[in-house]
C-alpha cells in the first residue's frame, strides 16, 4: 500500500481503502458476509523525526517489524472485541426501563454499535519470524486491521466525548448533540453496572 490511496493518517495509524472476500467460514452478518466488501485497512506506523527533534513539525513514516506490528494490531483487535461487553448491558437496562412504561419515551433513543473489526494476516511461505520470545517461528509476512467502512466518510465523522472529559464535546445547537448526550448517559450506566470498574470513553463515529 502506498500513500497515493491513503484515506487518513492519525497519530499512530494509516488508513487505506480495501476490499474483503472470504473463501470459507463466511459469517451471516458483519465483515466478510458479502463478497468484495468495502473495508478500511489500518496499520500502525512510527514517526521518525529529524535530528533537530519533534519541534521541527515534520517527520518521516517508518514501519514496525512484523512481530511488533502483530502484537500492536492484536491488542487493538482484542479491545474492539471486548468493548461490546459494557455496551450490551447498557442497552438491556434501557430496554428494561422502556418496557416498564406503557408509553414510549418522548425522545428517540440512538441505536448504536461499535464497528466490526478483524485481524488479517498475510503469510509468505519460506519466511519465518518469531512473534515473541519463546514462541515458535511462523511465516507471517504482514498484519492489517480491517474495520467496517463508516458511511458518510470523514465529513460525517465526529467526536462525541473526549477521553479526558465526561461532558459532550458538542454544543446543544450542533448536529449529533443528542447522541453525545446519550453516550454520556451510557458511561454512567456502565460505571454502575461494573461496580465502578470500567466505562467506555473517547466516543467517536457517526
Amino acid at each position: 500500500m502506498s500513500s497515493a490511496n491513503l484515506i487518513g493518517r492519525g497519530g499512530f495509524k494509516n488508513a487505506h481503502p480495501g476490499w474483503l472476500t472470504l473463501a470459507s467460514h463466511i459469517p451471516t452478518t458483519g465483515l466478510g458476509s458479502i463478497p468484495h466488501q468495502k473495508v478500511i485497512v489500518k496499520r500502525p506506523f512510527i514517526k521518525i523525526y529529524p535530528p533537530s527533534g519533534p519541534s521541527a513539525g515534520t517527520y518521516k513514516v517508518g514501519h514496525y517489524t512484523v512481530a511488533n506490528k502483530l502484537s500492536k494490531q492484536f491488542k487493538e483487535a482484542n479491545v474492539l472485541y471486548w468493548v461490546n461487553l459494557p455496551l450490551d448491558p447498557t442497552y438491556a437496562f434501557v430496554n428494561c426501563c422502556v418496557a416498564a412504561f406503557s408509553n414510549p419515551p418522548p425522545f428517540e433513543i440512538p441505536c448504536l454499535h461499535f464497528i466490526h473489526a478483524r485481524l488479517a494476516l498475510s503469510f509468505l511461505p519460506g519466511q519465518m519470524i518469531v512473534t515473541k520470545p519463546g514462541a515458535k517461528p511462523c511465516s507471517v509476512h504482514a498484519v492489517f486491521l480491517l474495520e467496517e467502512l463508516i458511511p458518510g466518510g470523514q465529513d460525517a465523522f465526529m467526536k462525541f466525548i473526549h477521553n479526558m472529559d465526561c461532558d459532550p464535546l458538542l454544543d446543544p445547537s450542533e448536529d449529533g448533540y443528542n447522541t453525545a448526550l446519550f453516550l454520556a448517559f451510557t458511561q454512567h450506566i456502565q460505571y454502575e453496572k461494573t461496580g465502578g470498574l470500567a466505562y467506555i470513553s473517547d466516543y467517536q463515529g457517526v
